[in-house]
């Protein structure tokens, strides 16, 4: 029997877009408001919101240690547990915003790149996608961070532990979830591992 491709693909729409209207614009940040139809005639209004595509690293520092940052978010007003991450600027490639981002956040740089896949963050809202790197060979050195990076603090962990807390729902940055997991295969070598969840 032949296994269905079930991979990320555009076609068949079984929606069509009948009308958009762009509500809002800030910089780089456009909400629409899109009217569809479905093929049985069923017609809602939809927001859609383009941002730009980012992309997110996982530094392995040595062979079980990853770099990560404990970071304010003022939409949610707390603190999360991230990995290095930041938006794709105007020319720039996945790859090229991945090693200014790593070096910016953290001070570190790596010898080592690999893309390990994407992922779209918030597909119900943004067709934004998300670009995820391996990053080895890190060397220390000095930060070049943003003024709105202000609090953010570099956090180094071992690789056991960071799962743990992932298994444990105790890191709730999405795209950092998202990225643990996809990279979990070629940089965590566990049998198995039992962890109690948080309700």
């Amino acid at each position: 029997m032949s296994r269905e491709n079930l991979k990320f693909r555009r076609t068949p729409k079984p929606w069509k877009t009948v009308e958009t209207r762009l509500l809002a614009s800030l910089d780089d940040l456009k909400l629409h408001r899109d009217r569809i139809v479905s093929k049985t005639g069923f017609q809602m209004v939809h927001p859609r919101l383009f941002v730009d595509d980012f992309s997110i690293i996982i530094p392995v520092l040595g062979r079980d240690k990853l770099v990560m940052v404990w970071n304010y978010r003022h939409a949610i007003q707390g603190w999360e547990l991230e990995l290095p991450a930041g938006h794709i600027e105007n020319g720039e490639s996945p790859e090229a915003c991945a090693r200014r981002e790593l070096e910016e956040e953290t001070g570190y740089s790596a010898g080592s790149w690999k893309k390990i896949g994407w992922f779209h963050p918030s597909p119900g809202l943004s067709p934004q996608r998300a670009h995820a790197y391996l990053a080895r060979n890190l060397k220390k050195g000095v930060l070049h961070r943003e003024p709105y990076e202000f609090g953010m603090q570099v956090k180094t962990l071992g690789l056991r532990d960071v799962y743990k807390r992932l298994w444990r729902g105790d890191i709730v940055h999405s795209p950092t979830a998202s990225a643990l997991g996809i990279a979990q295969p070629g940089i965590l070598k566990v049998k198995r591992v039992t962890v109690s969840r948080r309700s």
